[in-house]
């Protein structure tokens, strides 16, 4: 195999969808090395370790989410709920245009008993989203409510992607959509 010029956010981005699709423990560094054109030894040039490699993926993920998808709820353009449906939009097309679903909720299920290093930036992410969601809901409900509706919508919103993946029925991301709209 040839070996390519890489720069380390295309690595992040190819690793990541490997990750997604076959989450870490069956992720090897041969099948990363592939993914990004790239010899195993030379992937040590660039990560220690695929935990070090993963750790930087999940937290470069975070920093997409909060630029591109979780901002959304703070613009000042747009109602509270065509925020929020431009918001879920963008969450759900970033987890169902590529194979293997939401990076975050995988890794989580997979890791959060077992990998204590993954915690922090998973966590990160997912106060992210509960923030932005809360943003939201603040328009119509109280501080605790609000704080408890973005709770809710996030497990929906986990929950109908594990079914999305294992039925194949996209419906359910829109229901779960339009039940957080309904909430406004």
């Amino acid at each position: 195999m040839p070996v390519q010029k890489v720069t380390r956010d295309e690595i992040l981005q190819k690793a990541m969808r490997v990750f997604k699709r076959q989450g870490f423990h069956r992720t090897t560094m041969d099948d990363l090395a592939r993914a990004c054109g790239l010899l195993k030894g030379s992937f040590y040039h660039y990560f220690s370790s695929k935990e070090a490699l993963m750790k930087e993926v999940l937290w470069h993920s975070n920093a997409y989410n909060e630029k591109h998808i979780f901002s959304i709820a703070y613009q000042e353009s747009g109602t509270p709920k065509q925020r929020l449906a431009e918001l879920l939009d963008a969450l759900f097309d970033g987890v169902l245009r590529t194979e293997g679903g939401c990076l975050m909720g995988n890794t989580v299920l997979e890791t959060a008993l077992v990998t204590e290093e993954f915690k922090e930036p998973l966590r990160v992410h997912f106060n992210n989203a509960i923030a932005a969601l809360a943003h939201l809901y603040r328009t119509s409900h109280s501080e605790e409510k609000a704080v408890e509706l973005a709770q809710q919508v996030t497990v929906e919103i986990q929950g109908s992607l594990l079914l999305v993946k294992l039925f194949g029925n996209e419906q359910l991301l829109t229901d779960c959509r339009d039940r957080a709209a309904e909430r406004l």
